[in-house]
């Protein structure tokens, strides 16, 4: 065997056969990806010809509905024998039934089951916005309502913040000045509340109830208001709405507007 001739047994030989396998799986995967593409473009294709045929279908079934039936039409004949005029109502009334019942047209998927729980969801959610608003009905909805709740609502945030401070300064006051209970139990912050129920060795007694006359006062949150700013003012000449510890009665008279929050 000469030296020019190929030893096909040789490892130049075979090692020149190694690329061509990674070649044919490469061709195969770019068979494979312009197959899927054109798959998935003929498939588009039909999408668009079918909604298009759809749509043009309905078109048309929307003209024919808007013109008159005409008179040779079976159905007109039928009714015509049995008194029909065109143009009258149907049904005892003349005036009953004059335009035919609307179509509408269903383009998506859903089933009609569907919509209908849909549309008594929203109904449902639009009624219990109304009733957490303080509304019966949607028909007493209007603009001079709506800025009355607003209203109403903001200065019930505003009652609540100045009776949270008021508390706070209550306190403070008092734990400096020696006080360890409050005058009133609103007077402080409320705390974390108690069991009611002590234990006395292994025996469980209940705490005694307290009497009518010793049962604390329920007051509204105005009133509660009203009587913490005056126990501040008599008690360490401290004004509220002016945020002013004073040196004396006689200054707090003198420099203070009034008692209440309009008087500032």
């Amino acid at each position: 065997m000469s030296e020019e001739e190929d030893d096909y047994m040789s490892d130049k030989f075979l090692s020149g056969l190694q690329d061509v396998r990674p070649s044919l799986v490469s061709n195969r995967a770019k068979k494979r990806l312009i197959r899927v593409e054109s798959e998935q473009a003929e498939n588009s294709k039909r999408q668009r010809e079918a909604a298009n045929a759809s749509t043009a279908n309905n078109v048309r079934l929307q003209e024919s509905l808007n013109k008159p039936i005409a008179a040779d039409n079976k159905g007109f004949q039928l009714l015509a024998k049995m008194g029909y005029k065109a143009g009258s109502g149907l049904g005892k009334q003349a005036d009953a039934r004059i335009e035919p019942i609307g179509i509408s047209f269903k383009n998506d998927r859903g089933g009609l089951g569907r919509e209908a729980a849909i549309a008594e969801l929203a109904a449902k959610r639009q009624e219990l916005r109304l009733r957490k608003a303080g509304i019966q009905s949607a028909e007493e909805i209007s603009t001079e309502a709506y800025r009355r709740r607003a209203t109403q609502k903001a200065e019930e945030r505003k009652l609540n913040y100045d009776i949270r401070r008021c508390q706070q300064t209550c306190e403070s006051l008092d734990l400096a000045a020696g006080v360890r209970e409050p005058e009133l139990d609103f007077f402080w912050p409320p705390k974390p509340i108690e069991p009611s129920i002590e234990t006395e060795g292994d025996e469980p007694v209940e705490k005694q109830a307290e009497s009518e006359e010793e049962k604390e006062e329920l007051y509204s949150g105005a009133e509660q208001l009203e009587l913490l700013t005056s126990y501040l003012r008599t008690a360490y000449t401290f004004c509220y709405w002016c945020g002013t510890h004073y040196e004396s009665i006689e200054d707090l008279d003198r420099n203070c507007p009034g008692e209440t929050r309009d008087e500032h």
